[in-house]
Order: C-alpha cells, then structure tokens, then sequence
C-alpha cells in the first residue's frame, strides 16, 4: 500500500530533466550529487528509496518508543504523503539525506527518557544533528531542541549539556580535518562552504495553485494542535504526554529554519514531514468518526495529486 501511494505520487517526476536540488545544501550533499549527476534514474530510485525506507524507519521508532497512544502504521503513510505534497519536493535533494539523520536523532531524544545516565544519548543527538547540517545546513536549528528535550525529561547534569555541544561539534571538526589533509582548508574554500550561513533571506516561493493543498494542510495542523492541548489530561502514559509536546517543539524550531532558510521554497517544507507525520497520525487516530477521517485524508491526498498532475501539465505545454 505504502509504495504504492508514493508511486501514484512520486510517478510525475518523469517529465523533470533536472532531478537534483541544491536549495540549502552542504558539502556532504554537494558531494553526492557530483557522484551521480548524469544518472536521473538513479536519483530517482535512490529518492524513492530513501522516502520509503524513512517512513517504515519513522513508524518503527513511534510505535517502539509508545509517542502514540495505541501501535499504528499511520506515521508512515503520513510521512509519505508529506514528503510528496508539492512538485518541488519530488526531487534528489539534501533534505533526503539529512531526515534520516532528523529520525535517528529523534530517537535519541526519545531515549531520554529511559536512561539513568544520558551522556552518550545527548553526545548522539548532537552527532546526528551535526551531520545532518552537513547535508543541509538549517538542521542546526534543531540544536536547542535537546536542550528543550532534557528540561522535559531530565533532572540537570551539566555533563549531559556540555556533551551535546561536543557532539556537534564533532562532524564539523572531522570534515575540517578532511579539508586539511587533502589541501582544500583555503580561505575561498571555507567561504563556499558557510555561504549560506550569512546569506540568509526571509524569502518564500509561493504558487497560487498551492491554496487548496495549503488550506487542508493548516486545517490539519490546527486541529492536530488543538486536539493535542485537548487531550493532553488524557494520555495514560506520562511519557505520551512529553513526546507528544517534543514534537509540538521540534515543529516550532524546524518551523523557525523554514523562515531562515537561504531560499525557502516548498522543497524545504520536508524538514517538517518528521514531526508533522506524527502529529497528524496522533489527530487522526483521535478522530471518533472513521467516516470523516477517511474522507479528510482522500480531500489531502485528492489535493497533493491534483497539484502535481496540475504541474505536468503545465510542464509539457512548455
């Protein structure tokens, strides 16, 4: 079912000649799209591959780590659909690579809980945010979010911080060593890497043929928001409750890199498919009537294929 709706989806990349998108990146990305520039079927494989390998990855650490209230599968359809909303998003880019790294980090900060002692838990989340800001770079944006997430779920310890802070910190100092020892540390060689960083533009790219997707879209992240706060109270598990409103933040910090990306387009939008999946399966699991559930995810998902049979149309009347 699952590979079956990314196809249905993911099935009008074919017209586009150009697969790979820079929008963000860093070296890490930059490197691996040089490697298989002139393969497009490739990009396009490994792209489909890397969706779906996410989605079953995101179900996996939800359903292990109880964020949800009963075991579902919906994280993984969700995670999907949002990774394929808009035509720009159906492309080889970093932010393929760099959620992998987002999903793992996440469980880290799930293990939180669990741990009595929580040093190389705190020195992994930093390590894999570090190295998803390798691939793109607004995932640095996420940092605080460990310190939001040992507030939530641990009694201080200063070890616990400081290694954080070493953990990202550590794929940066590895990727300095690499420059260095292949000669490549030069001054215009550091300035092409953090380009980004101070060229930062409050832009957004916008499509009027977007608004319907988008109203379903803010329909569905007010109502999975409301119902959250609502049944807050509710939740069996105290640590339901924590995770849930863990991802309430990483929204609002993944959000905030939106805003701040160099040039946001909907292509960055997928830097919010890990939370908002989630978020969206707790609402929908929540929704009493399955009738009026099913028929808001045939109105999300009627919407996302219309934009994109939409885009190929008009992409071969160019």
């Amino acid at each position: 079912m699952l590979p079956l709706v990314l196809l249905v989806m993911w099935i009008f990349i074919l017209p586009k000649t150009e697969i790979g998108n820079t929008e963000n990146a860093f070296p890490l990305f930059l490197y691996a799209l040089h490697g298989i520039r002139e393969w497009r079927w490739l990009q396009i494989a490994i792209s489909l591959f890397i969706v779906v390998l996410q989605a079953f990855y995101l179900t996996t650490v939800i359903n292990r780590q109880s964020v949800l209230r009963d075991s579902s599968n919906l994280p993984a359809l969700m995670y999907v659909v949002l990774m394929s909303c808009f035509p720009e998003q159906l492309s080889f880019n970093p932010l393929l690579f760099a959620n992998f790294f987002i999903i793992v980090f996440l469980d880290r900060l799930f293990d939180l809980y669990h741990s009595e002692t929580a040093v190389f838990q705190t020195f992994d989340a930093g390590l894999f945010i570090g190295i998803a800001s390798l691939f793109y770079w607004p995932c640095l944006f996420l940092f605080p979010l460990i310190w939001a997430s040992l507030v939530l779920l641990r009694p201080f310890n200063l070890k616990e911080w400081i290694t954080s802070l070493l953990g990202i910190g550590f794929p940066f100092l590895v990727f300095a060593l690499f420059l260095f020892w292949f000669d490549l540390f030069t001054p215009d060689s550091i300035r092409a890497v953090f380009e980004p960083l101070y060229r930062v533009q409050f832009t957004a790219v916008f499509n009027e043929t977007y608004i319907i997707l988008f109203a379903i879209l803010v329909f569905i992240i007010l109502a999975s928001v409301y119902t959250f706060f609502k049944e807050f109270r509710t939740f069996a598990k105290i640590k339901t409750r924590k995770f849930l409103f863990l991802l309430v933040a990483f929204f609002l910090f993944a959000a905030l890199s939106y805003m701040v990306s160099v040039k946001s387009t909907m292509v960055s939008l997928s830097f919010l498919a890990v939370p908002l999946s989630v978020l969206f399966s707790n609402y929908f699991v929540s929704i009493k009537r399955q009738i009026f559930a099913e028929i808001l995810f045939i109105l999300l998902l009627s919407a996302v294929v219309y934009n994109q049979v939409l885009y190929f149309l008009q992409f071969n009347s160019i």
